[in-house]
């Protein structure tokens, strides 16, 4: 065999080698799909909202991989805030998301979707919200709420009129009960805790809970941060609505730690949220708490 022969034969041997190799670095390289549902219910961009609701209905397919994360980000003047984030684990993701604007009358959104190979597909789109008016609240002010063996003092909460009951009054009136605390020690440190009577490590605190019915859940968030200064001044639900997250990494089933000093956001069974200013704690199981109480309307 000639050496030009060898040499042709060892080129288109390196070429299909290459080809091979190319084509194996693109396997997994494929973006996930990326779309809004467009039908009169949805938001889509250049959208004029109406009752400053939003709702995005989004449909993600992954291509060379499972879809593992959506992040939701709205964008207005100086600001940028991450509305939503939370993980998954499906090739198919149809999930519609709703919010209610607080933010701004124009804003940028970002959707982004991002596989399991850490490909992402990334959406942006315009609202528009010309007619922003928001609503009164109800205002309660040094509600005292007793820690589970508290004897003196109800330990049962209806955050919208502020009506206050004892355990055994709340088993008969379970449907209005929102908020109720209870004092533990956690990581080797005392925490006075807001929950409700779907928490279920509630019945552990107060056994009459498992007869409720229903056992109402209110939701709180732990991660966002609000001034005392800002709960101060906050006159009507605009603070409220944005102050309040659900979902991964932001809300939970109690809130523990609730210290003097903190504004803790949640949302009750019924749809309504609020804010809790935490003014003072004493005692311990046989303790109390001292709060105010914003809520809608």
């Amino acid at each position: 065999m000639t050496n030009s022969r060898l040499i042709i034969i060892f080129i288109v041997f390196l070429i299909a080698n290459l080809l091979v190799v190319s084509c194996k670095k693109e396997v997994g390289n494929t973006l996930p799909e990326l779309k809004l549902k467009s039908s009169i219910n949805y938001t889509t961009d250049k959208t004029y909202i109406t009752a400053h609701q939003i709702k995005f209905g989004i449909l993600a397919l992954g291509k060379d991989a499972n879809i593992t994360n959506l992040v939701i980000k709205c964008s207005g003047k100086d600001f940028t805030k991450t509305i939503f984030d939370a993980g998954y684990n499906t090739s198919i993701l149809d999930i519609d998301k709703s919010f209610t604007n607080v933010w701004g009358d124009t804003l940028e959104w970002t959707l982004t979707v991002m596989d399991k190979n850490r490909n992402f597909n990334t959406l942006r789109l315009t609202t528009y919200d010309t007619s922003k008016i928001y609503d009164p609240i109800n205002q309660y002010q040094n509600i005292e709420l007793g820690m589970q063996n508290n004897i003196t003092l109800p330990q049962l909460l209806n955050a919208s009129s502020g009506s206050l009951y004892s355990i055994a009054q709340g088993q008969q009136n379970a449907q209005l009960i929102d908020v109720l605390c209870y004092y533990y020690i956690t990581s080797g440190q005392p925490s006075y805790t807001f929950s409700s009577a779907g928490d279920q490590d509630a019945p552990t605190y107060y056994s009459t809970i498992s007869s409720f019915n229903p056992k109402n859940y209110t939701d709180w968030d732990y991660a966002t941060q609000i001034s005392v200064a800002a709960f101060d001044n906050c006159n009507n639900d605009s603070l409220l609505i944005a102050a309040f997250h659900s979902g991964a990494g932001f809300s939970s089933r109690k809130y523990k730690f609730a210290d003097a000093g903190k504004v803790v956001p949640f949302k009750t069974a019924g749809g309504k949220t609020g804010l809790i200013k935490v003014i003072s704690v004493s005692g311990n199981e046989a303790g109390k708490i001292v709060f105010d109480l914003k809520i809608q309307k």
